[in-house]
């Protein structure tokens, strides 16, 4: 074969390639059902990226599913809860799996999460509003969790630095923090950071937000997608320093890091409860996301469920990780 002809072949060989090549990148990046983009709404001339969901990979966790809805039937039909719902996501290419992940709970204490997002955001602007000092004048609100108090809770009539107010209320789940906190904020721009995510709101305590919603406070923090990168790395900072620890983090080695949030809720009239914890699992080199919300009859029952699931979802994810 002659010079001329080899050039030939492999100009025909690099455009046949070539073609392939982009069919496949162009199959992967754009087709509606592998992938799903998530922006912000509400602007003229932007329209901000915040996190992309992708089922391509997800067969890779079928087994993993498989083992939480035999546990979740069988808990369900043993009587220790009467429903859990569950999102899980690879955080490092975005297979996710849910289990009822759309079905709504009231997240209670979860929501502290988006108070103190909408104070960073704030924060961004005017670094000075989170070294501002209130007072607290009268008990905001009865601590009646059964479950954690704050340590150290916030005292009548002594100043405190917002900063400090937005830590008690992570840390220690301090209700009294939380109102101090919502008195020195517009509540619309507590709203706005649900509202550019999309996902739901409500003044009142019935159930109106699924585990898959809620994830997204925790994604946008993740993929420093909503914040500056300082108060991104500051807000899950703060969440590594969670005091409860009977849920995600009670099945997990003591190395593994783990930013989360538990919201509980007693319905009242009723012998029924909620429990959920939320958060990012930094198994090394490729951590996941896992949030639960769970309904029953007995706390501790629905602390156990929270513990095994994500022992269930840590061996597997070891052993698919390795």
């Amino acid at each position: 074969m002659n010079i001329r002809n080899k050039s030939y072949l492999l100009i025909i060989t690099a455009f046949i390639l070539g073609a392939g090549l982009g069919f496949l990148l162009f199959d992967y990046r754009y087709s509606p059902t592998s992938v799903k983009e998530q922006r912000a709404g509400g602007y003229k001339l932007i329209n901000p990226l915040y996190d992309i969901e992708t089922e391509e990979g997800a067969k890779e966790f079928s087994s993993l599913e498989k083992k939480i809805v035999d546990y979740t039937n069988d808990s369900i039909s043993e009587d220790q809860v009467d429903r859990v719902s569950l999102y899980f996501k690879d955080l490092n290419n975005g297979p996710w799996f849910g289990i009822n992940e759309k079905a709504n709970f009231s997240p209670a204490s979860l929501l502290k999460v988006p108070v103190m997002i909408s104070y960073f955001k704030k924060a961004e602007k005017d670094p000075s509003i989170l070294e501002k000092k209130v007072k607290l004048e009268t008990n905001i609100y009865q601590d009646v969790a059964p479950i954690t108090k704050p340590t150290n809770p916030i005292e009548i009539g002594k100043e405190y630095r917002i900063e400090d107010l937005i830590e008690k209320m992570i840390i220690e789940s301090d209700n009294n923090a939380l109102g101090l906190l919502k008195d020195n904020i517009r509540q619309e721009d507590i709203d706005k950071v649900s509202r550019d995510l999309e996902v739901p709101t409500s003044r009142s305590l019935n159930d109106f937000m699924s585990v898959k919603d809620y994830s997204s406070f925790f994604r946008v923090l993740y993929n420093d997608s909503y914040l500056d990168t300082k108060y991104s790395e500051k807000a899950l900072s703060i969440l590594t320093r969670t005091e409860f620890k009977e849920g995600i983090k009670k099945s997990l080695p003591s190395n593994i890091v783990v930013a989360n949030k538990f919201g509980e809720r007693h319905i009242e009239g009723e012998a029924k409860y909620q429990l959920h914890n939320c958060g990012l699992v930094y198994y090394p080199n490729r951590p996941y996301l896992l949030c639960i919300m769970s309904e029953g009859k007995n706390y501790s029952l629905l602390e156990k469920i929270i513990q095994d699931i994500s022992k269930i979802v840590y061996e597997d994810y070891n052993r698919i990780a390795q």
